[in-house]
């Protein structure tokens, strides 16, 4: 059996996370497996190729909250349950990884910027197998997360940027007022 394995702190999930990524390194493999990064806040250390990834405002979902989304986006968009599954990703200590993924699986990646060639490095580094699915300059980026928080905060068209299992459960978990609170907290 082929194992890919993809991470991203989908926070939150979008369609570009889903369809150019996700779905993306699935074609390459029987069974793919999402981690999670930063489940845990106390285990996350800040990059110097992107500093702003580990504060507050831009992670404001949990562990539990994403795993949920991402599990009913896959579904959502035809996996079966035996076609994939979520863990933890401690991309920060990448050592790790032998605990959570197998060493058989292949690390699928897209490299936008120095934070996706710092990622690449590192699961090298760490003796990860790693498969490049693309690079692309960072202006080819069509959407992020950061887009979509602040579409969610100014109460804008962020609907249609995430798949539609997702927007149940971003108001759910009140995201906005969540985001708002963090901003004030920050002021």
């Amino acid at each position: 059996m082929r194992i890919g394995i993809v991470h991203g702190r989908f926070q939150p999930l979008h369609l570009g996370h889903l369809h150019d990524y996700i779905l993306c390194a699935k074609k390459q493999c029987d069974f793919i497996i999402v981690g999670i990064t930063n489940p845990d806040p106390t285990h996350t250390l800040p990059d110097e190729s992107n500093l702003s990834r580990t504060r507050p405002h831009n992670n404001p979902m949990t562990y539990y909250e994403r795993l949920v989304i991402l599990q009913d986006a896959l579904i959502e968009v035809g996996l079966d349950r035996s076609e994939f599954t979520i863990v933890p990703f401690p991309i920060n200590f990448p050592q790790l990884l032998k605990y959570y993924t197998p060493e058989t699986g292949i690390h699928y990646l897209t490299v936008f910027d120095d934070w996706g060639e710092s990622k690449t490095n590192s699961l090298k580094r760490a003796g990860c197998k790693t498969s490049i699915l693309f690079r692309k300059d960072i202006s080819e980026k069509t959407i992020s997360s950061t887009m979509v928080r602040e579409l969610i905060v100014k109460k804008g068209n962020w609907e249609s940027l995430v798949p539609k299992s997702s927007i149940q459960h971003i108001e759910n978990y009140k995201i906005r007022e969540r985001l708002l609170k963090i901003r004030n907290q920050s002021i």
